[in-house]
């Protein structure tokens, strides 16, 4: 059953954006508030070891912050403080290494050469910049934006943006790799 919570909780988050969207132009700020509070003490209790524990920390502040102050910039900051977050955890790793593609990396090839522990470095930098990038361009739709163009951003467009800067990285990777196999 764990598993299945887990999955979810996944999903509801990954919706997130359109959850709040039609929860906020259907004048239900306290449904769409406690919901982010109970999916983060869910995952709370679900994941307890999990490096997104911050993450999780974050989904019941913004709902505990919107339900009390009655404030919907609460609920849609949550996709800002995500980014802030994820760079925060990826600048870390800069700091202290291994970098966190690096330990991506090492997962599906333990014995990295020197080569990929540079390229992989590189590729966290790429993404502390776009966690950056997306945080900027997040916390404009918020204060600047309707809430239409906050939903598409947030919950469509920064999604593509990841899937595009994953798969290029994934594409340049291969293509390092077989540089430095010849």
């Amino acid at each position: 059953m764990p598993k299945f919570i887990k999955w979810i909780t996944a999903i509801i988050l990954v919706a997130y954006p359109f959850l709040v969207g039609w929860s906020l132009s259907h004048g239900k700020l306290w449904e769409i508030s406690i919901l982010l509070i109970i999916v983060g003490i869910v995952r709370y209790f679900t994941g307890r070891n999990s490096p997104m524990l911050p993450l999780t920390y974050l989904a019941i502040v913004s709902g505990g912050l919107s339900l009390i102050l009655k404030d919907q910039a609460w609920l849609k900051l949550y996709p800002v403080a995500m980014s802030l977050s994820a760079l925060s955890m990826f600048l870390f790793t800069l700091l202290r290494p291994p970098s966190m593609i690096e330990r991506f990396a090492r997962i599906f090839e333990p014995d990295l050469p020197k080569s990929g522990v540079q390229w992989t470095r590189k590729v966290t930098m790429v993404w502390c910049g776009f966690f950056l990038i997306n945080a900027v361009i997040a916390t404009y739709t918020v204060f600047f934006t309707s809430m239409r163009i906050w939903v598409l951003y947030n919950g469509l467009i920064s999604y593509l943006l990841m899937g595009v800067l994953l798969s290029g990285e994934f594409i340049l990777r291969k293509r390092q790799q077989r540089i430095h196999q010849q």
